[in-house]
């Protein structure tokens, strides 16, 4: 099996929760949390024929425990809970336990391959967590396609499925204008790279600076030119 580390390397990687791969999980879920975007959490039981439960507007809760981000580590288990508002009871988790054979997520995929194919409902993946993640390296910015999702199977081979999308991140005018003008310094030819170095934080810090500055100087001509017609 590969190796936790790639967990930090890989910006779409899909793991198990074991006590070798939380701490990187934890590290990938603050990052995706890092930018203040609006986030909508979708849930469902899998084995159900129902649509899911769709809380969309929510963001991190700064006022709960911890600041919204609760994590909780010990030789036998690490747990991470967030906290979000302003749904009642809104939030996810992720933990993984010692005792539930969740130490090495090597085992655990093995585990869980040898399981998920089972006719047998006894045989079904049970205490066991698989997280599919899209985003949230570090030095990444926000990104429209940022993911999480979340299948946590539970002693009865019950499946709960999260799955957490957040928005681009802040579009104010004068983000959006730099955004814009970054986008076509080179020329159209170019625009479509561009814009994607500048949602997923590739962008030069310094041509950030640049174009948020000139992009501040023209909305303020314009907010000028309106109050004088």
């Amino acid at each position: 099996m590969p190796s936790p580390d790639r967990i930090l390397a890989m910006r779409n990687v899909t793991c198990m929760a074991a006590l070798d791969t939380m701490p990187h999980i934890a590290a990938r879920i603050r990052n995706l949390l890092s930018h203040g975007r609006r986030i909508t959490l979708t849930q469902r039981y899998t084995y159900l024929d129902r649509p899911p439960e769709v809380t969309a507007g929510l963001t991190l809760d700064p006022d709960a425990r911890s600041g919204g981000i609760h994590e909780s580590i010990r030789d036998d288990h690490h747990h991470l809970g967030v906290t979000l508002r302003p749904g009642l009871m809104s939030g996810f988790g992720i933990a993984a336990y010692a005792s539930d054979r969740n130490a090495v997520e090597s085992e655990v995929w093995k585990r869980y391959h040898a399981a998920k194919d089972a006719t047998d409902r006894w045989l079904k993946p049970r205490r066991m967590t698989r997280v599919d993640i899209t985003g949230g390296l570090s030095g990444d910015g926000p990104a429209r396609d940022d993911k999480l999702v979340i299948r946590a199977f539970n002693d009865d081979a019950v499946c709960d499925e999260k799955v957490i999308a957040f928005d681009g991140g802040p579009r104010d005018g004068d983000e959006r204008a730099a955004r814009w003008l970054y986008g076509m310094a080179m020329g159209p030819a170019h625009l479509e790279d561009r814009l994607w170095q500048w949602d997923h934080g590739k962008a030069p810090e310094a041509d950030v600076q640049v174009w948020t500055g000139r992009a501040a100087e023209l909305m303020a001509v314009i907010a000028d030119e309106s109050e004088r017609r």
